[in-house]
């Protein structure tokens, strides 16, 4: 008889199976004590090429295909009856398990004769070989016998039957199985009815099971995204689950408050998802009338009252108390968040306003600038057409005004909610603010903001920044956009695939910022600009704008500045004949402290035009920026200093090219390397010439100065699309 059968439904994410499947072999049991059950109700391309690899590595598997649509619940029964395993234990297919789990298990139930134990789950957004917790803190210290404290610190948020090692036995001889009539919950009365037969329940000590969430709601959303998307069906099967899973917690009133905790939470979030229960308000009712008392002192003054009002068979009243509960998750002040009020002007008043179909909204990198693209559009068409649009530019900071047909107002103000209201055209370079409701006959061209070398948003495996809906958050912005502009072919292959874009709205103009260097009079914009900043006349300019790291954040949107080129051996090596423009990524929060270098290198993160930067600069030292594919139209030595290549493209963000055979210049690793690289750009631009002129034909070749003109012309419906 086998020890273990590892029990795993599959419907989708293929993409998740290596971590899964890696985990198991890495817990380094023997090959004929287990055997892995696969249970796909949906087959997937690839799958069963999939399973034939890990049979090669010598996993035990069996995959069982062609399962009924009938969800998890039927998957796992169907398991439990194949299963020839002493115990059992449920893995789903996006999880992994932490080196050690299953053997602190089994050494903990044969030394305790437990019918369960039970190990900790460590959430993580991270795949494997980049594992971090969420959270850090440990409660299972050393093996020991469970208590009813214990469950209920377990299931405190979610009864789940992951991480736990079961005697089949004990489930064969009490008949317990899943609901297979929910979608939803069909862990709880499972758990449950286990708990209940067990005699001996135990816990194991450093057994953990990462517990992935998806980054993906979209295309791979998890039972739990889903579960947002449908609160009926949520409420239904709460509904269902619920009088089964409270009989199993007689006499065990820790037991019994987690079961109507959760009723309560999820009546509570159906009605926060705008469902109301008026079908199932009587049953509702009764269930919530016997629950709330006992575990209200989880809740606060709002969710008591909304409860309260269900019990009473009131949820129009009840309604009102979850809209305090939404507006005070939102607050940052004590009367809520501003931009829900000037959201609720915008419905009240600017709503009902006529739109203004002259208007012209210009924001770039979230009101940080007054530059890029959307400026390079904004100055071609006040020039050619004049008063015929009034333009507004939404900034951080106050502008003054110098222009009768430009307007300006400060981001997320209540003017940038009544221009956005109103106008019918508007111009981003990123994404548009997540409250702004697009109307009917608003048109929006989406400029972004370079050609991509690393990886984008659904061609993402993981997501290192801060913000863990940016994949969600990135789908509901993009659906608003009428035209995406493009660089080059390459760009609208990957915004097509990346962006999950319709190809035919997206459209290689060029990039209006590029315009400008083909300008006419480049030398004078050149003596400008130097004198501008202050560098010397005699001397060479070296531009150094690196990209920022995804997992090196202060908080959301705001990241750190990685000092890593060696400015000290800089100045020693070359201040006789460069000095140095460093231009940090806007998202860098902090500015470095340069005053040890003044005269050598010049901070130009603030600069209003990055591409008059590229003008004065005789070389281009970046990392993973996207600065390089605008800067290769001036044909000039392009240098990469990548020292941490290796962690960026395995681990962070993955890359769209081979740096090592499609980039016009070197890589280099050490500041050393930078400065003899430096010294010799002349051998370097002989070595990369041919490199450099098959770069720029697949990546400029649209450049001629006239992608501004281009641009308006769409953004005006007066440009063909095909």
């Amino acid at each position: 008889m086998k020890k273990i059968s590892i029990i795993i439904p599959f419907n989708k994410g293929l993409n998740y199976l290596d971590d899964c499947f890696d985990s198991i072999l890495a817990q380094n049991l023997k090959q004929d004590e287990y055997e892995v059950i696969f249970l796909g109700d949906m087959p997937e391309e690839g799958v069963v090429a999939k399973v034939e690899e890990y049979e090669k590595k010598a996993l035990p598997i069996r995959y069982v295909q062609w399962l009924p649509m009938r969800g998890a619940g039927y998957a796992r029964n169907a398991g439990i009856s194949l299963a020839e395993g002493e115990y059992l234990y449920f893995l789903d297919c996006d999880d992994y398990m932490l080196e050690g789990c299953l053997a602190g298990m089994l050494e903990c139930a044969g030394k305790y004769d437990a019918d369960v134990v039970a190990g900790e789950i460590k959430h993580t957004f991270f795949k494997r070989e980049s594992f971090c917790a969420d959270t850090d803190g440990e409660f299972i210290n050393t093996d020991r016998k469970g208590t009813d404290a214990d469950i209920a610190r377990i299931f405190a948020n979610e009864v789940t039957v992951l991480n736990m090692l079961i005697k089949k036995e004990l489930i064969d001889n009490n008949d317990i199985r899943f609901p297979e009539n929910v979608a939803y919950f069909s862990d709880m009365p499972f758990v449950l009815k286990l708990m209940s037969a067990a005699s001996c329940f135990y816990l194991a000590s450093g057994a953990y099971l990462a517990k992935r969430d998806r980054n993906d709601p979209i295309h791979l959303p998890q039972l739990n995204q889903n579960m947002c998307k449908e609160p009926e069906k949520m409420l239904a099967d709460m509904l269902l689950v619920y009088p089964e899973s409270i009989k199993y917690t007689m006499n065990q009133p820790k037991r019994r408050n987690i079961v109507m905790y959760m009723l309560c939470k999820k009546v509570l979030e159906v009605m926060e998802l705008g469902y109301r229960p008026k079908k199932e308000i009587d049953i509702c009712s009764e269930y919530v009338k016997q629950a709330a008392d006992s575990v209200s002192s989880r809740f606060g003054i709002n969710e008591r009252t909304a409860l309260a009002f269900i019990g009473l068979k009131k949820p129009a009243l009840a309604r009102i108390c979850v809209a305090f509960i939404i507006i005070n998750k939102k607050k940052d002040g004590k009367f809520g968040n501003k931009i829900q009020w000037f959201r609720f002007i915008d419905k009240l008043i600017f709503s009902h306003m006529k739109r203004k179909d002259n208007w012209i909204v210009f924001e770039s990198f979230f009101g940080r600038g007054y530059n890029d693209s959307p400026k390079a559009i904004y100055d071609y068409m006040s020039e050619t057409y004049g008063n015929g649009f009034r333009y507004i530019w939404i900034l951080n900071k106050k502008h003054k005004k110098n222009d009768k047909n430009t307007r300006y107002a400060i981001y997320n103000g209540l003017k940038h909610v009544y221009y956005a209201s109103r106008a019918k055209y508007h111009v981003y370079n990123v994404r548009q603010p997540g409250w702004f409701i697009k109307k009917e006959g608003m048109v929006f061209l989406e400029t972004w903001h370079g050609t991509p070398l690393k990886k984008l948003v659904f061609d993402m495996d993981d997501v290192h920044s801060a913000s863990r809906n940016h994949k969600a958050e990135f789908y509901r912005d993009s659906r608003k956009w009428d035209y995406l502009i493009s660089d080059n072919r390459f760009s609208t292959d990957v915004f097509e695939r990346a962006f999950d874009m319709d190809r035919n709205k997206i459209v290689e103009t060029g990039y209006p910022r590029n315009d400008i260097l083909y300008s006419d009079n480049a030398g004078e914009i050149i003596e400008s600009v130097k004198a501008d900043i202050g560098l010397p006349a005699d001397k060479k300019v070296m531009l150094y704008a690196p990209t920022w790291r995804d997992n090196e954040y202060y908080e959301p949107g705001s990241y750190k500045f990685n000092d890593a080129l060696d400015f000290s051996l800089m100045k020693e090596q070359l201040s006789d004949e460069w000095v140095i423009l460093l231009r940090t990524h806007y998202y860098v929060a902090r500015k470095p402290d340069l005053s040890q270098y003044d005269g050598f290198v010049f901070n130009v993160s603030d600069y209003p035009d990055i591409a008059k930067l590229y003008m004065v600069s005789d070389v281009c030292v970046t990392d993973y920026s996207s600065v390089f594919f605008d800067y290769a139209n001036l044909r000039r030595p392009i240098l990469f200093y990548v020292y941490d290549i290796e962690n960026y493209k395995n681990e962070l963000r993955g890359m769209y090219l081979d740096m090592e055979t499609e980039l016009p210049g070197p890589l280099l690793y050490t500041g050393s390397e930078v400065v003899e690289a430096v010294k010799s750009l002349d051998k370097i631009e002989n070595d990369y010439r041919e490199r450099y002129d098959v770069f720029y034909e697949r990546f400029c070749s649209l450049s001629d100065g006239y992608a501004s003109k281009r641009a308006a012309e769409l953004l005006l419906g007066r440009r063909r699309t095909g």
